[in-house]
């Protein structure tokens, strides 16, 4: 049963994250949509707030700016990691009495840019922010619930939802052909892996910037949404050889068109797919195992049905509703 507000104000929710594209980006914008003419909350548009970039801390705001940011919300929803920006939005919610929710994007510490930094940053400041300021952590895998659960007494894990785009006309599966949805000039995304595929073997196809060296992989920058959804449907694999993904979007939208994947086990989406058909797993720097995996997902059947009724948009957001509305 929905939650409703006994006045009839709506209450407003500020997301805030780092000023750049990516997963956790899509993620607010997708909460963004999703309480679009809600009765009782109102999500304010996704935007960003002037910052500057730091060696040290990653990023940080402007403090007029985000205050100016903040005082319009009644419910700040802080989005991410180890960075200065995010201690920043803690403090400054909280001393105007804002219900704050926290929700990481979760990496483990050797999976940082910096890694000793980024641990240091986080025991030494980080996590008593969280234990202070925060009203709620929401996590989205097993990992990092067990993670936050030793600093949080609130942590609700919920998974990312996607609703597949209708396409006019659903392109026809091509067999050999390949998908890498990802910058390719981002260590963490692992297209490496992807260099010891044979040449002329498969249709590779990468959607995102970044220098790519093999010079028969094909690259789409700038991509409008009906388009990607368009080369999921045309794709028969996508491969996800990321060093380490708190869920995975990419394979979501995939497997909602039908398409399989190959991802590493470091991809948490596998968490909510125990028996599901359509994925494999391969070791993380193994590029053998990852090149006959690749000739053995290609082209598998997928459970189109079970993915989009197990990240249904109207499940996740009854949950979202409940840690917004609590105790207000």
């Amino acid at each position: 049963m929905a939650l409703h507000l006994n006045d009839t104000m709506s209450k407003k929710i500020l997301y805030i994250r780092e000023n750049l594209p990516g997963g956790t980006d899509t993620y607010c914008k997708a909460l963004y949509n999703l309480f679009q003419g809600d009765d009782d909350l109102e999500p304010l548009p996704v935007e960003d707030i002037p910052d500057r970039r730091s060696r040290l801390f990653h990023y940080y705001y402007k403090p007029q700016a985000l205050r100016e940011a903040i005082s319009r919300a009644d419910i700040v929803h802080i989005n991410g990691y180890t960075a200065l920006g995010s201690i920043q939005a803690f403090v400054e919610a909280k001393r105007q009495g804002k219900r704050v929710v926290y929700t990481a994007h979760w990496h483990p510490f050797e999976c940082l840019g910096h890694p000793l930094l980024g641990k240091l940053f986080f025991h030494l400041v980080f996590k008593h922010a969280i234990r202070r300021y925060a009203d709620v952590v929401t996590t989205i895998n097993r990992e990092d619930t067990q993670f936050f659960k030793a600093i949080h007494p609130d942590v609700r894990q919920i998974p990312h939802w996607f609703t597949p785009l209708p396409l006019e006309t659903r392109p026809a599966k091509k067999e050999n052909m390949i998908l890498l949805v990802g910058r390719a000039d981002n260590p963490v995304k692992g297209i490496e892996h992807l260099y010891h595929l044979p040449e002329g073997q498969y249709e590779v196809h990468c959607v995102g910037r970044g220098h790519i060296e093999r010079k028969d992989f094909h690259q789409h920058i700038g991509v409008t949404d009906e388009e990607l959804a368009k080369l999921y449907a045309e794709a028969s694999l996508l491969v996800i050889p990321s060093k380490y993904e708190a869920f995975s979007y990419a394979a979501l939208e995939a497997m909602s068109y039908g398409t399989p994947v190959l991802m590493s086990e470091r991809v948490r989406i596998a968490d909510y797919l125990d028996g599901v058909k359509g994925y494999q797993i391969f070791q993380y720097g193994d590029y053998d195992e990852f090149v006959r995996k690749v000739a053995t997902t290609i082209g598998i059947a997928v459970d189109s049905e079970f993915i989009v009724r197990q990240f249904s948009p109207e499940k996740d957001k009854e949950s979202y509703r409940k840690l917004y509305l609590a105790n207000m």
